[in-house]
């Protein structure tokens, strides 16, 4: 019988003996380190993305609870997103995740209460703002690009996905904005 059918050779740990000559016949195929290391990366970011994205929907769940929202939020688990931003249906913040400090700069703390339009600035399109207004008011999922500005200043271009919350009465009372930044190449 063949070595190779010898061995669970699955796993990379193979003892072998000085003394057991079966293992000579094996073929020894030398990988470049970062091809492995590649593929468990992106795996392992996979991971820890759908694992982030699930305690930013059980966070979302226990305020659907608390305002009686009617609307099933399991489509975030499959949107592709770096900062989550929930507002009141005055537009101000009532809370974002970690993922909107790594993006703008500013810390939740310093966000809660405010308007998203304190992210705006001089040369954030004023047409685009009034377009976005606009599709606010008509209480209408939608997607925009916008030119924000980080706290230190620096401009970055952020496609953002509105959606209205309603609660049991259908009246729309929180909104949800999914938020990635786009990079120029």
């Amino acid at each position: 019988m063949a070595p190779e059918n010898d061995y669970n050779l699955s796993s990379l740990d193979l003892f072998l003996s000085k003394k057991d000559t079966s293992y000579k016949n094996l073929v020894i195929q030398q990988l470049h380190p970062l091809t492995s290391l590649d593929i468990f990366a992106n795996h392992s970011d996979r991971i820890r993305d759908k694992a982030r994205k699930k305690t930013e929907l059980a966070s979302l769940i226990n305020l659907s609870k608390k305002y009686n929202w009617n609307t099933n939020l399991d489509f975030v688990l499959e949107e592709d997103y770096e900062a989550m931003v929930l507002t009141k249906a005055d537009q101000t913040i009532l809370w974002t995740n970690k993922g909107f400090s790594a993006m703008t700069g500013y810390p939740a703390n310093f966000a809660k209460g405010k308007k998203p339009n304190f992210l705006q600035g001089s040369k954030t399109s004023i047409a685009t703002r009034k377009k976005i207004r606009k599709k606010v008011f008509s209480k209408t999922s939608f997607s925009d690009v916008l030119l924000n500005y980080r706290k230190n200043g620096e401009e970055y271009l952020c496609r953002i996905d509105i959606y209205p919350l309603k609660n049991n009465t259908k009246k729309v009372t929180h909104f949800l904005a999914l938020e990635k930044e786009i990079y120029d190449n």
